[in-house]
């Protein structure tokens, strides 16, 4: 890439996507396609899988995409990073689960698994109450070391090593609090009109809404496109 190349990090809910409208703005889609014309590279950056993505949005083209917080990353179509839980640690977590009743999600790459249950899942609260009583087995039974704890801000910081582009050069778009790892590892943090305060406070720069053309106007002032 030529030194005036950026790379461009978009959060997906409320960023990229509009949750009212359920679909990518248009003015969206083009700003991408102006900046990749340009010679910059786009690259969503969710929490998500990539088995979680809508069509519409794979169909835009974007140059890579940065899956489940950073642990698995694809650029150009080819995976450059993926970070995994050891099988033993799956078995345990799956284990320790069965032996306290708690139901949860092993999230994979193609698809997401659920252990078989018949009770309900409450909205907020009910996983988080059980999970306390995990705690004693997972201080003594889990010997998983995972130094690097990825997030959306070491995917950042990965992808712009592995493209010898400064961070300096790196502009994320984000609207909730699990964007501020990228703010903090890119040059440029733009928070969303609708995010969060919490992200506001540390953006360098705040646009319009996502439904009010805010990826479009944020990309024009940064003079992207």
């Amino acid at each position: 890439m030529s030194e005036n190349n950026k790379l461009i990090f978009l959060d997906v809910d409320a960023t990229l996507y509009s949750k009212e409208q359920r679909l990518v703005p248009e003015s969206t889609i083009k700003a991408i396609h102006e900046a990749q014309e340009n010679g910059h590279k786009v690259l969503i950056n969710t929490g998500r899988p990539l088995v979680y993505f809508e069509k519409e949005i794979l169909d835009i083209g974007c140059d890579g995409y940065l899956c489940s917080n950073g642990v698995h990353i694809l650029l150009d179509g080819e995976t450059i990073y993926h970070k995994t839980v050891p099988k033993t640690v799956v078995e345990q977590i799956k284990r320790i689960c069965e032996e306290n009743n708690i139901y949860g999600t092993f999230e994979g790459e193609k698809c997401s698994y659920f252990r078989d249950h018949n009770v309900d899942f409450h909205p907020h609260y009910g996983f988080m109450i059980t999970a306390f009583d995990l705690a004693p087995y997972m201080a003594h039974e889990f010997t998983w070391d995972h130094v690097e704890n990825p997030d959306k801000g070491t995917g950042l910081t990965y992808v712009a090593d592995h493209l010898n582009i400064s961070t300096d050069d790196c502009y994320a778009f984000g609207d909730s609090n699990n964007d501020i790892s990228m703010f903090k590892a890119a040059g440029h943090g733009i928070a969303m009109g609708n995010a969060c305060d919490e992200l506001k406070e540390i953006a360098e720069y705040v646009t319009d809404s996502v439904n009010d053309d805010g990826i479009y106007h944020a990309f024009e002032h940064y003079h992207l496109i």
